[in-house]
């Protein structure tokens, strides 16, 4: 059994989140996975450039890009184009830190569930960077209890960047759409139509950076946006004509229509209070969380008329790099 780690950087990643990056994945565990080697996948613009050095003394290989064509879509291709056959791929940004058990765990559910990608539960890294991360953290605590109940009652599950492992086979014909908003949503949508699934895995969790200002939150969630809107326009009839369980279709289409009402949906964080409470956690805590959802709520609410304004009008959305916390 053979797995190949691919993780794109781009050319603002700084060093040190690239060196924790190198830390986390030698950490994890291999199990009766007979052989795992990583691919960074680094652009530059730099002939000098410090960290390409840095990955290069690393037992990891590495692939340097000086164009940056499809940016992290053409990065993730590139590595598929170069590499050999192998039975699995995991992919990680720089940023991601999953548990030591993450690779195990995800190929155990694979084999078991016969599903086509595994992913675990996220948590952010750097809470106490900044209020907006913080909220995002207290999201993210949100998002893993959905994706239980989508487990659960076999609905549409969409990991954020593809983070997991994958049945290699994926891509015996396939690559990522390098004009995709999202490419990550693209083809997860891609998958689920030609009836794959996604697993979420128990007992094992993945890390990652929370943006940390208001605006790069905002970038953010506007890109993520934009490719639910490409989902919906792109895919909505494929989806309806699809021979796949109406579970799937029901919570596709809510995951792709719900930025765009999403001001509807802000009471009901309310109600979160509750579980968040139920979690032991303390009434600043609560106070905290049921604010910054229903603040959430109505920022995604802009986000996507954001979306559609621009869509309507033919401007482009532009992908901005996100500053790092020093994790």
């Amino acid at each position: 059994m053979k797995l190949n780690i691919i993780v794109p950087v781009s050319p603002q990643e700084p060093l040190s989140v690239i060196e924790r990056s190198v830390e986390s994945l030698s950490r994890l565990e291999h199990g009766d996975i007979d052989r795992v080697h990583t691919i960074y996948v680094i652009d530059t613009h730099r002939s000098d450039d410090p960290r390409v050095a840095y990955l290069q003394s690393q037992s990891s290989r590495t692939i340097v890009r000086t164009h940056g064509r499809g940016r992290r879509a053409g990065a993730i291709n590139d590595a598929l184009d170069k590499m050999d056959k192998v039975d699995y791929l995991a992919f990680f940004d720089v940023d991601s830190r999953p548990d030591s058990n993450f690779l195990v765990e995800c190929v155990r559910k694979l084999e078991e569930n016969s599903a086509v990608i595994a992913s675990a539960p996220r948590y952010i890294t750097n809470p106490d960077a900044s209020l907006t991360a913080r909220i995002v953290a207290i999201e993210y605590t949100l998002l893993t209890d959905i994706y239980q109940l989508l487990d659960r009652y076999d609905g549409f599950k969409q990991f954020n960047g593809l983070i997991g492992v994958l049945d290699a086979r994926v891509f015996d014909n396939r690559r990522f759409d390098e004009s995709a908003a999202c490419e990550d949503v693209d083809i997860t949508q891609q998958i689920y139509l030609e009836g794959g699934i996604a697993a979420l895995v128990e007992g094992t969790r993945v890390g990652e950076q929370a943006p940390v200002t208001p605006r790069d939150y905002y970038n953010q969630r506007t890109r993520w946006i934009n490719g639910a809107y490409e989902g919906l326009t792109c895919y909505f009839s494929q989806f309806m004509r699809a021979k796949i369980p109406i579970s799937r279709k029901i919570t596709w289409l809510l995951a792709t229509t719900s930025p765009f009402i999403s001001f509807i949906l802000s009471p009901l964080t309310l109600l979160y209070g509750i579980r968040l409470w139920r979690l032991g956690k303390d009434m600043r805590y609560i106070m905290v969380g049921i604010s910054g959802l229903m603040l959430h709520a109505w920022i995604l609410q802009i986000c996507g008329l954001n979306v559609l304004f621009r869509r309507l009008f033919g401007i482009q959305i532009e992908w901005k790099d996100m500053d790092r916390s020093d994790i």
